[in-house]
């Protein structure tokens, strides 16, 4: 059985367009860059910690999956450090800090010609601890928080980007 509110608010639902009511993921200073941030292809990246920067990158361009078509390829090389930074009387290290370096391209697919590039550092620190494995479970963490960083940024720039060439081919 249909309850009656529903059918007494159906009547309603197109007045909503009209009301300034839109939906609430919708974005519509992005929606130009979504079909050109979908078409981007992520080439893969060395070692561990690229990986996850490349996986996070994806699921962030196209999460729905690869571009059948890419129309830009991004290449992406990252450097990694690790340091002590608090250091005990007896040269035991009590903080740690890891840098990640991250520099990436983006090309047209079929040109290879390079249309934008840009380049970032992040840096995360970590408790070192007596205990070997938390300290490495706490190095690992801190990794996961500079990727994250890294992803956000390329992906803030590479939206900004192609939102000014959609604005400029409009």
């Amino acid at each position: 059985m249909i309850d009656r509110r529903l059918v007494l608010a159906l009547p309603l639902l197109p007045a909503l367009g009209g009301c300034g009511w839109e939906p609430i993921y919708a974005n519509r200073q992005t929606a130009a860059a979504d079909a050109a941030l979908q078409s981007i292809a992520v080439t893969p990246i060395a070692e561990r910690i690229g990986q996850r920067l490349e996986m996070a990158l994806r699921n962030s361009l196209n999460p729905n999956g690869a571009p059948a078509q890419p129309k830009y390829l991004l290449r992406v090389t990252m450097a990694t450090a690790t340091a002590d930074l608090g250091i005990q009387s007896q040269g035991l290290g009590t903080r740690g800090d890891v840098s990640v370096a991250a520099t990436y391209q983006l090309s047209d697919a079929a040109t290879r010609a390079i249309v934008q590039t840009g380049s970032m550092h992040t840096s995360e620190s970590f408790d070192i601890q007596a205990n070997g494995y938390s300290t490495v479970v706490a190095q690992d963490d801190a990794f996961v928080r500079a990727v994250e960083q890294i992803r956000g940024e390329i992906v803030t720039r590479l939206t900004l980007f192609l939102q000014k060439k959609a604005a400029a081919a409009s």
